[in-house]
């Protein structure tokens, strides 16, 4: 039985990352990456995709938390004879050095089994099934533990308890009183591991070090008009640990989602791998850690950048340029379909690899321009040549090719258009290498690139505009909707007030809402048989578009009824089902959550600028009564 998306937390190690379901089973973990192939897989596939339960053996109640600003997870469970508790980490590995995949050695899943009242009898099962339950994995006994093979793959379960193993399933029943703990550690790229005499006392001090580093990273606020303060508080924090999570060190990338696959649609085939790193959705996670006071982040991933993607300010280079990249160079990016596993809920094609790369999509370069310039703004040093050279590429790049047709942001598959959001990122990128040339004093290249920026505003202003629909459209001379418009004001093309972005807001919220919170992304034709559920970015774009046109009641009236739309754990998924509440897509989904922190952060800029109003307003009044 398939359990519900909405009902997994994730935990990880900064390579890769697991989902853990409420009662505690883990049903998705690659190893020893995140992108690579999976040990445990019933997430999709149930019958033979492989998991690792820990129950109480009679009937129980579970419910499941973070340890405070953590990405440790507590499972626990309540039964008539006592109460148990799971604590499932994966330690920070403090070696930052990179190895291949059939050498690494850092995924190490550590299971905390902890009775905390009366006695508790509980049953695992252990059943693991590598390279995405191709092939045979086979189970043996060993000293300490379990040995676990799948031709050159190979793992060990360290354990002191009893397993009888059956069917390559490995079961075991431990009784533990209260007080009393076990420890279940499994480690991939690992034979024999003789079990220490002290293995409690390591086992919780690699407990404490996990604790710590999350503490230590996760941010804090230290003046009022910080977003994570107050009622908002916790869901921020979670958000920048869950981005945190799908970071892959020591490269600098991070992954779209923690997953492959989970469908769109329950039995459609919308259905793709987002174990990649976008440019544009790693571009909106930096520029708001950056908020967050997370700068080493954003500058290890300009560095991946400007490494992968640029080697000189030779425009020409750019045309090769990727939409998204692998994680790591090992990894292929063609789509490959697993035809012998079953998918969520039956929902197929399985999917690796995404041939979603091989697009066009122009907005991505208002998106690095905007990150560089932000970034800068922030530091006290000055760019290097190299980024001056990165940014006068990008722009001239910009400059040649903005008039042609693009895939678009969403990735449609049906075909080049003339998109909007794509021509109003391109005067995006142009405005930002106009304001850094200016500020290092290169005067002729911002005039140039402020030059061509208008020229593409008016011509968005002429073949966007649509004054039937009183709304920009989606496409040139098209009468489409389209979610990302709502983008227009955050991004600085338009005045969040102007008349013409109103209507824009207005048009969507009635052409494309599924219910009073929810947005479907686009009214256009995409080239996929099947539908969507509703896209949960879209309404966190609503609420930034309605703070910029003052509407901050009505955006904070939906800001807090998305947040009560989270998870048991405060996660969300890419899409929702507007009927049911149920999560869709790949989980949990970074753009998600990058959206929230987004609408925090208007949120916050609102209330300080509405608080600095009435402030000065008192100030005012006290002055002109103290004069009388």
């Amino acid at each position: 039985m398939y359990r519900p998306i909405r009902d997994y937390a994730i935990i990880g190690n900064l390579r890769s990352a697991i989902l853990i379901s409420k009662d505690a089973s883990i049903d998705w973990a690659p190893a020893p990456f995140i992108d690579s192939p999976s040990i445990f897989a019933a997430l999709l596939d149930d019958q033979q995709g492989g998991f690792w339960s820990i129950t109480p053996e009679e009937k129980y109640t579970s419910s499941q938390k973070y340890l405070h600003r953590t990405n440790v997870l507590v499972t626990a469970f309540e039964t008539s004879s006592g109460t148990l508790e799971v604590t499932d980490f994966i330690p920070i590995e403090k070696n930052k050095d990179s190895f291949p995949p059939e050498e690494d050695t850092t995924f190490r899943i550590h299971r905390k089994i902890h009775c905390t009242e009366g006695s508790c009898r509980v049953k695992v099962i252990f059943h693991p099934c590598f390279d995405y339950a191709r092939g045979e994995t086979t189970l043996s006994a060993e000293n300490g533990g379990i040995l676990v093979q799948n031709q050159e793959k190979h793992g060990m379960l360290a354990s002191r308890a009893d397993f009888v193993i059956a069917e390559n399933e490995a079961t075991a029943t431990i009784l533990l009183e209260e007080g009393e703990s076990e420890y279940l550690v499994f480690r991939y790229n690992a034979g024999k591991i003789p079990l220490p005499q002290n293995e409690k006392i390591h086992h919780e001090e690699e407990l404490a070090e996990t604790i710590s580093y999350w503490r230590e990273w996760a941010h804090t606020c230290p003046n009022p008009d910080c977003p994570a303060e107050g009622a908002w508080e916790e869901m921020v924090n979670r958000s920048e640990l869950v981005l945190k999570v799908l970071f892959f060190e020591p490269v600098g990338t991070v992954a779209a989602a923690a997953t492959t696959s989970l469908p769109e649609a329950i039995g459609g085939v919308r259905n793709w791998d987002y174990r990649f790193t976008w440019i544009r959705d790693s571009a909106f996670i930096f520029e708001n850690f950056l908020k967050l006071g997370h700068l080493d982040e954003a500058e290890s991933y300009l560095q991946w950048l400007v490494s992968k993607c640029f080697r000189s300010a030779d425009s020409d280079l750019f045309e090769g340029m990727q939409i998204m990249y692998p994680l790591r160079d090992e990894t292929p990016l063609d789509e490959e379909i697993l035809p012998h596993l079953e998918g969520y809920s039956g929902s197929r094609p399985v999917r690796i690899g995404n041939d979603a790369y091989r697009q066009k999509q122009w907005d991505i370069f208002g998106s690095i321009l905007h990150l560089i310039w932000s970034l800068y703004e922030v530091k006290t040093d000055p760019p290097s040549r190299r980024i001056r050279d990165l940014v006068h590429g990008i722009g001239n790049h910009v400059m040649e090719i903005w008039r042609e047709p693009d895939e678009g942001l969403w990735e449609i598959r049906g075909g080049k258009e003339h998109f909007t959001y794509s021509k109003a990122m391109c005067s995006v990128a142009l405005d930002r290498a106009a304001k850094f040339s200016r500020k290092y004093g290169e005067v002729a290249d911002a005039e140039r690139f402020e030059k061509e920026k208008n020229i593409i505003v008016r011509e968005i202003h002429r073949r966007s505009w649509n004054p039937e629909m009183n709304s920009f459209t989606q496409s040139f001379d098209s009468q489409n909707l389209d979610a990302s418009l709502l983008r227009l004001s955050a991004v600085g093309f338009i005045d969040g007030k102007d008349p013409k972005m109103l209507g824009t807001i207005e048009a969507i919220q009635k052409g494309l809402k599924q219910n009073s919170i929810y947005l479907k992304r686009y009214t256009a034709y995409d080239g996929l048989p099947g539908g969507e559920g509703a896209f949960l970015l879209s309404s966190f774009w609503l609420v930034d578009a309605l703070i910029l046109a003052g509407k901050v009641d009505e955006a904070k009236e939906i800001f807090e009824k998305i947040l009560a739309k989270a998870n048991h754990v405060g996660l969300y998924a890419e899409e929702i089902d507007a009927s049911t509440g149920d999560f869709l897509g790949n989980f949990p989904q970074a753009y998600t959550h990058i959206g929230l922190l987004s609408s925090a952060f208007h949120l916050a800029e609102a209330r300080r600028k509405n608080e600095d109003f009435a402030q000065a307003a008192e100030e005012i009044y006290r002055s002109s009564h103290s004069l009388s």
